[in-house]
């Protein structure tokens, strides 16, 4: 086998993929304590992933495939939904898994890392999709971009080293003008009053905001790198208006002007 010497990126095959999952948790487990407040959980009968949304970005053409979205009540039931889920993320894997040394797919969305990612893992292996051996390789192996870290950097903060994820509505004030989404816990009522339509609308807007903040994230990045450069290049120019003066020129060096030449000699 060739040394391993990096790994590679191609245009047509470096991809980020944007997610979004909808659940329903039953109005008897609403009220319950947990240590963070997030009341679904993929082990608590009755607690279902809905279905979700999925974009595949390709990052180095700045195109993206319009999203495909799965649901429940299309495929039949939660487990046919979570199994067409999983056949799409392996789908996404065959031209990595082919060449050696390319680098992995990404997974990037809002809170990913803590909610979608794990619960997707958990919900497969509970309903048996596919072996758990595969269904970790699969899933483990996706880089996340988790929107809610990879941009904490960009906020103002008071503490040199301490960083914390940012929420949503933190998102979205910053890099969409403001704009405001309904909490998720919204969906409940949608699914139970049958109000599919609202939920799969809700979905794609969820995702196509997420890449809307991921490029948003690099646009303002790019123009930090623009201005600092062009403020080095000013202090550069300018050295006396920050504090360090110019090297003096030779005939300068000398009290008045005056060659000194003869005195030092």
């Amino acid at each position: 086998m060739p040394k391993f010497t990096g790994l590679r990126f191609f245009p047509d095959s470096t991809k980020v993929i944007f997610l979004d999952l909808e659940y329903y948790v039953p109005p008897s487990d609403r009220a319950r304590k947990t240590p963070t407040g997030m009341l679904f959980s993929p082990f608590r009968p009755g607690h279902l992933v809905l279905g979700g949304t999925f974009m595949t970005y390709f990052p180095m053409h700045d195109r993206f495939i319009p999203p495909v979205s799965i649901w429940s009540w299309k495929e039949g039931s939660e487990k046919a939904a979570l199994a067409k889920i999983f056949a799409l993320l392996q789908k996404e894997w065959h031209v990595v898994e082919s060449k050696e040394g390319l680098g992995s797919l990404m997974l990037s969305g809002i809170g990913i890392s803590h909610s979608d990612v794990p619960t997707l893992i958990s919900k497969l292996v509970i309903n048996q999709v596919a072996d758990p051996v595969r269904i970790t390789d699969v899933m483990c192996g996706f880089r996340q971009i988790d929107l809610t870290t990879a941009t904490y950097c960009q906020f103002a903060f008071n503490n040199s080293y301490f960083a914390y994820p940012k929420t949503k509505s933190q998102l979205y004030q910053k890099y969409l003008d403001g704009k405001s989404l309904e909490s998720g816990k919204s969906v409940w009522e949608l699914y139970e009053a049958k109000n599919f339509r609202a939920i799969e609308d809700r979905c794609i807007e969820e995702v196509t905001d997420a890449l809307a903040i991921y490029r948003a994230m690099f646009t303002l990045k790019k123009k930090t790198d623009s201005a600092l450069d062009k403020l080095k290049g000013f202090q550069k120019n300018h050295p006396e208006l920050f504090g360090t003066p110019r090297a003096l020129p030779e005939a300068a060096k000398h009290s008045n002007g005056v060659d000194d030449t003869a005195s030092r000699s």
